[in-house]
């Protein structure tokens, strides 16, 4: 391995990848000691789509984490954005698997996004783990962001996009959906909260997003002045957040 050209090393990271649905293409290989394959300066995207430039990708084998039966390991890395994937032996058919994010912004999946009336989001840490990933057994995770903003297309809204902070969302992967069952946060100086569902994930164009979250006591704080140019007499407002994984939308519901 250490012979081979950095050539041959993008090649076998290619055949790797494809298994798993993704498209790798760019790169300078090399091989580290004592069994990882490190990828430099590449593209990695679905195949037939528009690729994401990354910093560096690393898969390898660590055997200190067979105690833990999570050996197989990849790694891919954008400025200090980066994303964990730990599994077990059978890396293209885990039994055990470990999925974790921190610094990931929608910045850097910008070239997979629409450009006009995009969401945006900024993820401070996210993880979610599967005991038996192969049989289709579900993952249990949670995620914190720091940003999440929604545009808001009504054209009856008083506000043009929905920005919520401090979100902590709990949730559940069966199969291809994630299942929300909590998700916490702030709007303005209102606290947030709901439950939602994300169908089809990995299939981002054609996925179907349905959240329905209650903003609590509206007629304090800044979001008071939503409610004052919309109802006098409303009491409560809902944020329904509808569309597809790459561009969804909100809408305020007042009553």
């Amino acid at each position: 391995m250490l012979s081979l050209p950095g050539g041959v090393l993008v090649s076998i990271a290619r055949s790797a990848l494809s298994g798993a649905g993704l498209e790798l293409s760019a790169g300078e290989g090399r091989y580290v000691l004592p069994f990882s394959l490190r990828i430099a300066n590449a593209m990695i995207g679905p195949p037939g789509k528009d690729a994401v430039p990354v910093d560096a990708i690393a898969a390898g084998w660590e055997p200190s984490r067979l105690f833990s039966w999570l050996p197989g390991h990849l790694r891919i890395e954008r400025g200090q954005a980066w994303i964990d994937v730990r599994t077990s032996p059978v890396f293209w058919r885990p039994g055990k698997a470990l999925l974790r994010a921190a610094g990931v912004g929608s910045d850097d999946f910008s070239p997979l996004m629409p450009s006009a009336g995009s969401w945006s989001f900024a993820i401070d840490s996210a993880e979610v783990a599967w005991d038996d990933a192969s049989s289709g057994g579900p993952g249990r995770g949670t995620a914190a962001l720091g940003r999440l903003v929604l545009p808001i297309p009504g054209a009856d809204s008083p506000v043009r996009e929905a920005v919520l902070t401090d979100v902590r969302i709990q949730f559940v992967v069966r199969g291809d959906t994630v299942q929300v069952s909590s998700l916490t946060g702030r709007y303005e100086d209102a606290a947030v909260e709901g439950t939602g569902e994300i169908a089809r994930i990995s299939k981002p164009s054609t996925s179907k997003i349905t959240f329905h979250l209650k903003i609590h006591n509206p007629l304090e704080g800044r979001v008071a002045t939503l409610f004052n140019m919309v109802a006098k007499n409303a009491k409560n407002a809902n944020l329904r957040i509808t569309g597809t994984l790459l561009a969804p939308t909100g809408e305020f519901q007042f009553f």
